[in-house]
């Protein structure tokens, strides 16, 4: 069980105000296409477009949603994500072969053990930075990798946006950190204070996340706990 963290009545407040923030442009743009598909209908190429719209936007809610459940967990002392253990590669590939948001290009260390606790909670961050990357890269691609490292699965995503400052590194992914990011040319700030979530949700299963690399060349570097094979049992 992961240990309650401590937050004061006054960062909880700015934790709300910022989610809520974030919250209101997503909102904003299912009200005002819904408003205008009333007025004109749903047979024209601009009633499609708005319905699109809609469905992005709403997108954006759900995620923003699961991401709030994580740090609300997180902070009632609860394991943000119950994720079995896995082949953290085997994942990867698996996501790069889907529809996701972002183009990527995956990078496994076949030779390496791959195998880590919690390994499908690394994918579901990945999918967070890919997002991450979308807001913040005009020409959205980027590079996963994945290796062994003393023991520990480590897995890099890379593109070509500017890296968060190095005065920032240490706390980019606590609640202070996203504050001082948000807003600022080289900061890599996500709706949903995501980069905290992300903290929060690896926290749960032994995990760390960094940042890292230079201007165009960011990197996120996610470390997990190895973890060994199960086998199956024998007849």
């Amino acid at each position: 069980m992961v240990k309650p963290k401590q937050i004061s009545a006054d960062d909880m407040g700015q934790l709300l105000g910022l989610l809520v923030h974030d919250l209101r442009n997503p909102a904003a743009t299912i009200s005002a296409n819904f408003d205008f598909l009333q007025e004109v209908g749903f047979a024209d190429d601009d009633s499609v477009e708005a319905l699109q719209d809609v469905r992005l936007a709403m997108g954006e809610l759900r995620r923003g949603l699961d991401l709030v459940a994580w740090i609300s967990r997180w902070l009632s002392g609860e394991v943000p994500l119950e994720a079995m253990n896995g082949d953290v590669g085997m994942f990867v590939e698996r996501l790069g072969r889907s529809e996701t948001s972002v183009p990527m290009t995956a990078e496994i260390a076949r030779d390496d053990q791959l195998y880590a606790h919690g390994a499908q909670v690394a994918v579901e961050v990945v999918e967070l930075l890919l997002r991450n990357t979308r807001a913040n890269v005009s020409e959205p691609h980027a590079t996963v990798r994945v290796y062994q490292q003393s023991g520990q699965v480590v897995v890099e995503v890379e593109d070509a946006g500017e890296a968060i400052a190095p005065e920032l590194r240490a706390t980019a992914f606590t609640l202070e950190g996203q504050k001082a990011l948000k807003g600022r040319l080289d900061g890599r700030y996500s709706r949903f204070v995501g980069l905290f979530a992300a903290a929060a949700v690896l926290d749960g299963v032994g995990g760390t996340i960094e940042a890292d690399g230079e201007k165009g060349a960011a990197v996120f570097r996610i470390h997990l706990p190895g973890a060994r094979p199960t086998r199956p049992p024998r007849d």
